[in-house]
């Protein structure tokens, strides 16, 4: 088999910016109001301000053509092959206010070669070897050197960000014992070339201020373990998966010691860390319902996320994490015929917050309220509160 795809992507991207002043700025709290939505404003630029690197236009071009091929033989089955990709990504900002690269381009081309064994022993049983390259491209956002100015830090764009090219191998078991039931067991392993990875970054000028934005710092490993099974009992049923991932990458990081003047002094080291966003482990586990004779089915689904990095912090031992939690959902479908489907779904029953933290503590924060995490220092604590969506769909 041969084939070839063109993609064209644009992005025109529009911010404007408006400033609201109090229309009396020696107003007191108690005495001219008493309530936020007391007060008047009045707007200091009636047409707004679209000076920002926010307003940009943007272009993804892709190019790619493949080969590939396959033997049909039992009971085992080879497919392989080659994907060339030429990518042509470039953004233009609308209204430069000084910025270091106005515009922007990154061209490249990738070989992206697969391989991929299956042995068939019999109907219901599969093994699985597999080599395949992959790319992760960055977002448009990502690399137009935009500034938010947050209440913490400023968040940037990074002209020089680099795509992500990853080498995976898979080995799986897969046992089908009946129609709509299974049981698969694979191991993995990834070798991730200049991942893209979210961190705290020091001014190459000002080298007190932080900023917050994405970058690549080295190369990352994933090894790990997955399972996977549904098992039904008459129209009930189970399915539940668990994934194991080993994640690794070594980065450069910032340490401050005392020197043999007995100064303080900043220095560099390297840190072998967890890969940014990446959990050790991963779990879901759902109960489900089909009776497609009457038209019902239904699920109730939790699913477990084991702590990760949120932020890749500029110092040693010093990264964000996010606590690990457990979410639980719900849905249901109803089939009316004549076309139409009732369907009912809740999301986030538990109201499972998403919790920030450092591992570490200090006692300069001992009078700090919330701090309830035993050896952690607690960053942000956010909740979201469930939600209900009931309706009735229509197919043709």
């Amino acid at each position: 088999m041969a084939g070839g795809l063109y993609r064209d992507k644009q992005r025109t991207n529009f911010y404007n910016n408006y400033t609201l002043r109090p229309s009396n700025p020696f107003a007191q709290y108690g005495i001219d109001f008493t309530d936020y939505n007391q007060i008047a404003w009045t707007i200091q630029n009636p047409l707004g301000s679209v000076a920002s690197a926010l307003n940009y236009d943007a272009t993804e071009k892709t190019a790619s053509g493949y080969l590939q091929f396959r033997t049909v033989d039992q009971p085992l089955e080879v497919t392989g092959g080659v994907r060339i990709e030429h990518t042509d990504q470039r953004y233009a900002m609308k209204f430069p206010i000084g910025e270091d690269n106005p515009t922007g381009s990154q061209i490249y081309t990738d070989v992206l070669p697969s391989l991929h064994f299956r042995y068939r022993p019999n109907e219901q049983t599969n093994w699985r070897l597999s080599y395949f390259r992959s790319l992760n491209r960055p977002g448009f956002f990502e690399i137009v050197p935009y500034r938010i100015v947050n209440e913490e830090y400023q968040e940037r764009g990074n002209p020089s960000l680099k795509r992500a090219i990853a080498d995976n191998v898979d080995l799986r078991y897969e046992f089908f014992p009946r129609p709509m039931e299974q049981f698969m067991v694979g191991l993995f392993y990834k070798h991730i070339q200049d991942p893209i990875e979210y961190t705290l970054q020091k001014d190459a000028i000002r080298g007190q201020d932080l900023y917050y934005g994405p970058g690549n710092f080295g190369n990352a490993t994933n090894l790990g373990l997955e399972v996977d099974a549904i098992k039904y009992f008459r129209q009930w049923g189970v399915k539940g998966n668990y994934t194991y991932t080993n994640s690794s990458i070594t980065t450069p990081k910032s340490k401050r010691i005392r020197n043999a003047q007995g100064d303080l002094e900043t220095i560099t080291v390297n840190q072998t860390r967890a890969l940014y966003g990446q959990s050790a482990h991963v779990a879901n586990l759902s109960l489900l319902y089909k009776d497609t004779e009457h038209g019902w089915d239904g699920q109730l689904a939790a699913s477990y996320t084991g702590g990760r990095i949120n932020t890749v912090s500029q110092f040693v031992d010093n990264d964000l994490y996010q606590k690990g939690f457990i979410q639980m959902d719900a849905s249901a479908e109803k089939r009316l015929g004549h076309g139409f489907l009732l369907f009912a779904k809740a999301n986030n029953l538990l109201n499972t917050p998403t919790e920030i933290f450092i591992n570490n503590a200090s006692s300069k924060n001992s009078d700090v309220p919330n701090q309830d995490l035993s050896g952690k220092t607690l960053i942000r604590r956010d909740f979201y509160q469930r939600s209900y969506v009931l309706g009735i769909r229509y197919k043709l």
